[in-house]
């Protein structure tokens, strides 16, 4: 076998061993912070409040309007002080169960997530698109509050 063929598959055997440790790392960080819980509606509306009272008065960075429709706006927006955001906290809610998912990732794993990686690519739409640079500009705040009627309730935000 020629050399340049043995370096070619050692390089690839390398990318991919890193990938896989990168998706690893990624799962066992997300898996560790994972918190689910049996709650009742009003402790879970109270918990969603307590987070947007935290951030009221700036609009989030993603408003969903109809997502069936596919009707999804960013609003790039730097922080009004220059604050930086450093990690991700999602918190669900699912009424048919009363159960409540939350959990924390820092925001360096939203780099190398899919909506990053074909938003810096040009690939996701313009109005789908959102780096994490997006993310971490916006400073602390709401990134996306989407509730569906009698269904669930997602809230992602940034500090």
């Amino acid at each position: 076998m020629r050399t340049w063929v043995k370096v070619t598959l050692a390089g690839f055997a390398a990318c991919v061993l890193a990938f896989s440790l990168l998706a690893g790392a990624g799962a066992y960080l997300f898996f560790r912070h994972l918190e689910t819980t049996n709650v009742a509606e009003t402790a879970a509306k109270t918990e969603f409040d307590a987070v947007r009272t935290k951030f009221a008065g700036r609009p989030p960075l993603v408003d969903v309007t109809n997502p069936r429709a596919g009707d999804i706006r960013v609003n790039r927006v730097k922080h009004p002080q220059g604050l930086r955001a450093s990690a991700v906290y999602v918190m669900t809610w699912n009424v048919e169960d009363d159960q409540m998912l939350k959990t924390d990732i820092p925001l360096w794993m939203m780099r190398f997530s899919s909506i990053n990686v074909l938003s810096h690519l040009g690939v996701a739409p313009d109005r789908y698109r959102l780096t994490a640079e997006d993310v971490a500009s916006f400073g602390p705040g709401i990134i996306v509050d989407y509730s569906e009627a009698g269904a669930k309730r997602v809230l992602i935000w940034v500090e």
